[in-house]
C-alpha cells in the first residue's frame, strides 16, 4: 500500500545565511590583498554562478576548487597566498563560543584539495593548524586522516597538546567518527579514545564539549568502551568533579534516550524505577497540522531519579514504525510522590520529518522501562 508523505517546505536556509555574496566577497577581498593578481571578480562570478543549486557543504567544496583554479599552479606559493589572506585569529584567552566566521572554512578545504599527497602532506597539516585559529579545519583534517593515518595521527596527538585551545578541539572533532557533514574516517575506537585521555581534563568547555560529542559519537559503535572510559576518568579524578559530571551526560545523551540501563546507572538514574501510571489520557485522532494531547498521572513508589519521555511511533512509508523520543521530566521524586504529565506535541509537517496518515502509536519511557502503549490515528 502506498502512502502518501506530507512534509514542509524550508522556510529558513542556513546555507543562504553562512555563504553568500557578502561573505563570498570577504574571502576574495582578504586573498586579493594577498595575491594582487587574483582574478577576484571572475572568481566571485564563477562561484556564485552555482550557489542556488547547492546545498551547504557542497558549497564548501565548490569555492574550495574554484578558488584552487584562481591561484598559482605551484602548491607551495599558493599555500603562502592562502596563509597571508587568513584574517586574525580567534582570541586565544576565550574559553568558549568563539567560532569565527564560517566562510574561513575555505582556505582548509583548498589545501585538503592539493596536500593531501607525501610531498606537501606536512605542510598542509601545519596550514590546518593556523586555519583552524580562524574557524574550525575538522572537515579538512579528514582527507589527511584518510590518505595517511599514522602520519595525520602524529599530528592529531601533537595538536592535543597545543597552547592554542582551538587547536585542541581539531584534535577531537577531527576524528569523530560521525561528524556532522563530513567524511567517514573510520579510525579504531580506542586510538580515539587515546587521544581523548589528553583532552578531556581541558579547562575550555569549547574542548570539552568535543569530547563529549566523540565520547557520544563512540557510544554508537561500542557503548562499554565509553562507559569504561568515564569511569576510568572518574576514578583518576583529573577534571573537575561538576565539568567532568556535564561531560558524562553529554556523552551519554544518545545512550540515556535509548534507555541504556548502564548509561542510566552511571548517572544516577535506576535501571528498574518503582512507580505507577493512571488516569492516561491520549487523543484518538489528530488532524494534520493539529496537536496529540497527551495526560497521565505518575506515582512513585521510592525516593528515585526519573526521566521521563515520551516515546511516539511515527508510520513509516512502508508501514514500518520509527520512534522519536520527547523528553518530559527528569526530576527526583519522593516516595509516594505523585507526578502529572502533560505533553501537547504537534503534527506539523517539517523539513526533516515526512509524515504518513495512519495508525500512530505513543507510549511512555521512565529510566528506559516503557508502558501505556496507546494508538492515534493521523488524519491529513
Amino acid at each position: 500500500m502506498q502512502r502518501m508523505s506530507i512534509k514542509a517546505e524550508s522556510t529558513f536556509s542556513l546555507k543562504d545565511e553562512l555563504f553568500n555574496p557578502d561573505t563570498l566577497g570577504l574571502l576574495s577581498t582578504s586573498v586579493a590583498g594577498a595575491y594582487p593578481r587574483f582574478r577576484r571578480k571572475q572568481f566571485e562570478r564563477q562561484v556564485l554562478d552555482r550557489f542556488r543549486e547547492l546545498e551547504l557543504k557542497a558549497r564548501i567544496d565548490w569555492m574550495a576548487r574554484c578558488l584552487n583554479e584562481y591561484l598559482p599552479r605551484n602548491t607551495t606559493e599558493a599555500r603562502e597566498i592562502l596563509l597571508a589572506a587568513l584574517p586574525e585569529p580567534l582570541d586565544p584567552d576565550l574559553k568558549d563560543d568563539d567560532f569565527g566566521q564560517f566562510i574561513w572554512v575555505v582556505p582548509g578545504e583548498c589545501i585538503a584539495l592539493t596536500h593531501c599527497n607525501d610531498r606537501h602532506f606536512s605542510a598542509g597539516l601545519d596550514f590546518l593548524r593556523e586555519s583552524t585559529k580562524r574557524f574550525s579545519a575538522e572537515f579538512a583534517i579528514r582527507p589527511f586522516l584518510l590518505h595517511s593515518p599514522e602520519l595525520a595521527m602524529d599530528f592529531v596527538r601533537a595538536a592535543a597538546l597545543d597552547d592554542n585551545y582551538h587547536v585542541r578541539r581539531l584534535a577531537s572533532e577531527g576524528i569523530r567518527p560521525f561528524l556532522p557533514w563530513a567524511r567517514r574516517v573510520n579510525l579504531p575506537p580506542e586510538e580515539i579514545i587515546s587521544v581523548l585521555e589528553t583532552l578531556h581534563a581541558d579547562p575550555t568547555r569549547y574542548v570539552t564539549r568535543s569530547v563529549a560529542n566523540t565520547l557520544n559519537d563512540i557510544s554508537k559503535i561500542d557503548p562499554h568502551m565509553v562507559m569504561q572510559t568515564l569511569q576510568n576518568w572518574q576514578r583518576q579524578a583529573r577534571q573537575h568533579a561538576d565539568e567532568l559530571d556535564w561531560m558524562t551526560r553529554h556523552s551519554l545523551r544518545t545512550l540515556l534516550k535509548s534507555g541504556n540501563s548502564d548509561a542510566l546507572t552511571m548517572t544516577g538514574y535506576p535501571a528498574n524505577p518503582k512507580f505507577s501510571v493512571d488516569e492516561v489520557q491520549v487523543s484518538k485522532r489528530v488532524v494534520l497540522g493539529e496537536f496529540l494531547n497527551w495526560r497521565a498521572v505518575l506515582h512513585s513508589k521510592k525516593r528515585q531519579k526519573l526521566k521521563i519521555a515520551l516515546r511516539v511511533h511515527f508510520l513509516k512509508a512502508n508501514g514500518t514504525y520509527g520512534v522519536k523520543v520527547f523528553a518530559l521530566r527528569d526530576v527526583q521524586v519522593e516516595a509516594k510522590e505523585k507526578i502529572e504529565l502533560v505533553k501537547k506535541l504537534p503534527f506539523k509537517p517539517l523539513t526533516t520529518r515526512v509524515l504518513y496518515a495512519g495508525e500512530h502509536r505513543v507510549e511512555l519511557s521512565v529510566n528506559g522501562c516503557v508502558s501505556e502503549l496507546r494508538s492515534f490515528q493521523l488524519v491529513a
